[in-house]
C-alpha cells in the first residue's frame, strides 16, 4: 500500500478513535464531537489535548512501522481494526476507569467475525467462552479476598480487583485469539498487571501515598497480553 494512503487510513483511525473515546462515556451513543458547534469546547482547545495527539502520533508511527516490517498471519485491514479497537478500549479504561458495555458488544460482532474468518465457528467460540471464564472466576476471588481483607482491616469495602467490564473483555478477546491462546494472553496480562503493580506499588510506598485498595485499569494489561501473543506468534 503506498505511503500516503497508509499514512490517510491511520491519521482516520486515529480520529475515529479519539472521537469515540470522547463521545462513548458521555452519551453512549453516536452524537457530535465536543468541540462541533456550538460546543463549549473549541476545535483549537480540543486539539490541543495531550491524548488527541498522542493517540494520532500512535496511529501513524504504528501504521508506518507494519508497513515496512515484513507481518505475517493477518491482513492489513484486519490488524488496522484490531490496534483501533485495542487503542479505544485502553484509552477509556486510563480516562474513565470502565470497559463500556457498547464496546463490548461492538468487540464481540468484531472479533467474532475476524476469529470465525481465521480459525472457524468452533474454536472462537470456546476462545470467547474460555477467556470469560477465567476472568469471570478471578473477579470473583478478588471479590471475595477484598472483602476479607477489608474487614480484617475493619475498612468499607467499595473497590473491585477486577471490573466486570474486564470479564466481558476477557471474553471478546478470546473470540479474537480463539482457545488455548487466549490462556497464554491471560497469562501475560497478569504477568505484566504484575509487575506494573509492584512497581506502582514501589513509588507510593516511597512517596507516602501507598493505598491498599486503589484501582488500577486492567483493560491496558489485557489488551497488551492478546498483542503480544498476536506479534510474537507473527514475528517468532
Amino acid at each position: 500500500m503506498p505511503t500516503i494512503f497508509t499514512l490517510l487510513i491511520a491519521l482516520a483511525l486515529g480520529l475515529l478513535v479519539n472521537y469515540l473515546a470522547d463521545t462513548l462515556p458521555r452519551t453512549r451513543r453516536l452524537t457530535r464531537p465536543d468541540w462541533w458547534p456550538p460546543a463549549a469546547t473549541s476545535l483549537r482547545a480540543y486539539l490541543a489535548r495531550p491524548r488527541v495527539w498522542l493517540t494520532m502520533l500512535t496511529a501513524i508511527a504504528l501504521a508506518m512501522g507494519l508497513s515496512k516490517v515484513p507481518f505475517t498471519g493477518w491482513p492489513g485491514w484486519q490488524l488496522a481494526l484490531i490496534l483501533s479497537y485495542c487503542a479505544l478500549v485502553v484509552v477509556i479504561d486510563i480516562e474513565h476507569r470502565a470497559v463500556l458495555h457498547e464496546v463490548s458488544i461492538a468487540g464481540v460482532v468484531l472479533f467474532g467475525v475476524i476469529g470465525w474468518l481465521r480459525r472457524g465457528a468452533l474454536e472462537t467460540l470456546l476462545g470467547g467462552v474460555g477467556g470469560f471464564a477465567i476472568l469471570l472466576a478471578l473477579y470473583w476471588l478478588g471479590e471475595l479476598l477484598g472483602r476479607w481483607l477489608a474487614r480484617r482491616r475493619g475498612e468499607p469495602w467499595d473497590e473491585v480487583a477486577l471490573g466486570f467490564g474486564d470479564v466481558n473483555l476477557a471474553g471478546v478477546l478470546g473470540l479474537l485469539l480463539g482457545w488455548p491462546a487466549i490462556f497464554g494472553a491471560l497469562i501475560l496480562a497478569t504477568l505484566f498487571g504484575g509487575l506494573f503493580s509492584l512497581v506502582y506499588i514501589l513509588y507510593t510506598l516511597a512517596r507516602g501515598r501507598y493505598s491498599a485498595f486503589e484501582a488500577i485499569p486492567y483493560a491496558p494489561f489485557l489488551v497488551l497480553g492478546a498483542l503480544t501473543l498476536i506479534f510474537l506468534r507473527a514475528f517468532v
